[in-house]
């Protein structure tokens, strides 16, 4: 199943399509710093709001958890109402859920706020990246999709920064950033943007929405909280329960004409897209997490430092894309786009043994280097999705693109936080009981870490102090190595996965080619 046409604009706009894409694609950063300065204003928002713990995890996932629910949804009627109007109406939505969190008096009020933003968002990333299709020729796509994902990521790095510097000043400033961006663009998008033909036809099937939507919010609800512990009900209960209405979901929709095509699934080039996402996404999740965290809790790290040592990774990521996207368009097969990607980012986490042999940063720049440029495999994956797309569910499929990314990084996130504290905690025990301290003071000694970790408290002296800290880090470091060894088995099956179920896809259709001639 591929598209078999173009889904032409009704009225093109007077804008070059460099600057087009420019605006899609910064459109697509401001959706993905929204939740980092989210998170950046948590700890004060959640102060001044009086959220207690548990409301607090809530209110952090909310906006994804409402994004990840409901962007296939939105693309669906992008279809019908046609993506201009639909990206009016999503940009408007993004500016009224994050002006209702900022002015939030109690945590109800900031995470009915979090979670339109969240709806809005993920509707103006679905329809940017959809748009791509009717402002570039087929032949170009490739090339623009790099482009894209280049632009993405300054706008992401830029808005970032703008909003955590408003954080340090007042969370409730960090929430005008995203609606003044939002509302910047909404000028632009009535005049650069050509209007897009109606193209949906199909039933709604509003049931099938539903129980897609609930579905995916408790299989990520469950993912994201597996950090918690994975006996903890928080996160097998909605686990579960998202899989049973998933599954409820396939069959009900194989009985009826549905909304969103299932057979999809048995395509190989669909399968090879889902690898592509899901990788580079745990990739991209486990990089940004697991660098952030060992550089402050094993290296003294400061905020801003960890801002900065990110920052090659991203830099790379930029310049590879558009190449990336460059040598797609004259020639190069996705299938060997995804084989250099990837086996730059297997060999990016597996060269982080080397952080053993000293604690320079610079020991880690390879893996910087080499995990930012593996990033550019998102290029191949984004071209893939759009061109497999059939046009009478154009928009519900490229929706999907992100519900699949949100599901690999929320996996990335929640697996390897997992790993790495089950090992460090493992490693501290270990550590304890070779130098006499009895199983009574053990606990004590993993709260005392907690307490570090989490709020920056030195343990006492008679919790182990500046040597329990000393044991944690050694541990901690073991740990991530080893994450970052199964991330790297990880990308390299998913990818083994991706290109043999790419060439099968290609082999299908190089079949088809001679028959529609």
């Amino acid at each position: 199943m591929s598209s078999s046409a173009p889904l032409a604009p009704s009225t093109r706009a007077a804008a070059p399509v460099a600057v087009q894409v420019a605006l899609l694609g910064v459109m697509s950063g401001i959706q993905t710093a929204d939740p980092t300065i989210a998170s950046t204003a948590l700890v004060e928002s959640a102060r001044a709001l009086g959220m207690d713990a548990g409301v607090q995890t809530i209110a952090a996932s909310i906006s994804t958890l409402m994004l990840a629910a409901t962007v296939i949804s939105t693309g669906l009627l992008a279809d019908r109402i046609g993506r201009k109007l639909l990206l009016i109406l999503a940009l408007l939505t993004s500016i009224l859920g994050d002006l209702i969190a900022a002015a939030a008096f109690d945590p109800i009020m900031y995470m009915a706020g979090r979670a339109l933003a969240g709806i809005g968002l993920g509707a103006v990333f679905g329809a940017a990246f959809a748009y791509i299709r009717a402002v570039v020729p087929q032949a170009k796509l490739a090339s623009a999709m790099g482009a894209f994902a280049a632009y993405g990521a300054i706008a992401m790095i830029a808005a970032s920064f703008v909003g955590g510097s408003m954080a340090s000043l007042d969370w409730r400033l960090s929430f005008l950033v995203v609606p003044i961006l939002c509302a910047l663009c909404l000028v632009a998008v009535l005049f650069v943007l050509p209007v897009q033909s109606k193209t949906g036809s199909g039933p709604a099937d509003v049931g099938g929405q539903i129980l897609l939507a609930l579905g995916i919010i408790g299989v990520l609800y469950g993912v994201s909280h597996a950090g918690a512990g994975l006996t903890s009900p928080l996160t097998w209960a909605p686990f579960l329960l998202g899989i049973v209405l998933l599954v409820v979901f396939a069959v009900v929709e194989r009985k009826q004409t549905a909304f969103f095509p299932l057979d999809l699934f048995r395509n190989p080039g669909f399968i090879a897209a889902i690898g592509m996402g899901v990788a580079f996404n745990i990739a991209q999740a486990v990089a940004i997490l697991q660098f952030a965290n060992i550089w402050q809790f094993v290296y003294g790290f400061h905020t801003l430092e960890v801002s900065l040592a990110q920052l090659p990774m991203t830099l790379v990521s930029v310049v590879a894309s558009v190449l990336l996207g460059r040598m797609l368009t004259k020639g190069m097969s996705p299938a060997t786009a995804v084989a250099i990607t990837a086996g730059a980012t297997t060999i990016g986490f597996l060269s982080l043994a080397l952080t053993f042999l000293s604690d320079s940063f610079w020991l880690f720049l390879p893996a910087l280097v080499l995990i930012g440029f593996g990033m550019s495999g998102l290029v191949p994956y984004g071209a893939l999705v759009i061109r497999i797309a059939p046009p009478a569910h154009f928009g519900a499929v490229t929706s999907s693109r992100t519900t699949i990314g949100q599901f690999g990084y929320a996996v990335g996130l929640s697996v390897s936080m997992v790993l790495v504290d089950a090992l460090t905690t493992g490693g501290v025990i270990h550590k304890l009981e070779a130098a006499g301290v009895p199983p009574t003071r053990t606990g004590q000694a993993l709260d005392a870490i907690q307490q570090y970790t989490q709020h920056g408290t030195v343990p006492s002296s008679a919790e182990g102090g500046t040597a329990l800290l000393s044991a944690a880090a050694d541990s901690y470091h073991v740990a991530f190595f080893w994450v970052a060894v199964i991330t790297a088995v990880v990308v390299a099956a998913l990818a083994l996965m991706t290109i043999v179920s790419y060439r099968r896809w290609a082999a299908i259709e190089a079949t088809k080619a001679p028959a529609a001639a």
